[in-house]
């Protein structure tokens, strides 16, 4: 089972799709599309194709940028995204891992119920300051 990686920088989500070992360049880009469209959906500020120019600090060259997609919060916020993210992940079968500020949370395997009580302790250390 691939993995979906997710990491925020700021009000930015990087979002890293790792279909598995059997998968290809294009599949992995098509992978991609349909998540970015997905996400549009949401009153997110922007989701694009992640770039050389754009990468986060340590990525490894344009074959680690295969469906990699950075996407700006906007009023969306990380909870609506996560939400998107996760129903996206169960209906592909991929796990998914978030990480904000070294705080990472790996959502595969459980029950819904379980789930959901993970990303809303996750979450709440995470929710804006007051």
């Amino acid at each position: 089972m691939g993995a979906l990686v997710v990491v925020v920088d700021g009000s930015d989500l990087i979002v890293q799709i790792d279909p598995g070992g059997d998968s290809d360049r294009a599949e992995v880009a098509g992978l991609a599309r349909r998540l970015r469209a997905e996400l549009l959906d949401l009153e997110v500020e922007l989701v694009e194709p992640l770039t050389e120019a754009t990468a986060p600090p340590g990525a490894k060259g344009l074959a680690s940028l295969a469906g990699a997609l950075s996407v700006r919060l906007g009023t969306a916020g990380l909870k609506l995204v996560l939400a998107k993210v996760r129903d996206w992940v169960s209906r592909n079968g991929r796990s998914v891992e978030l990480s904000i500020d070294g705080d990472t949370i790996k959502i595969t395997g459980a029950t819904p119920q379980q789930q959901e009580q993970l990303i809303g302790v996750w979450l709440a250390r995470h929710a804006p300051s007051s």
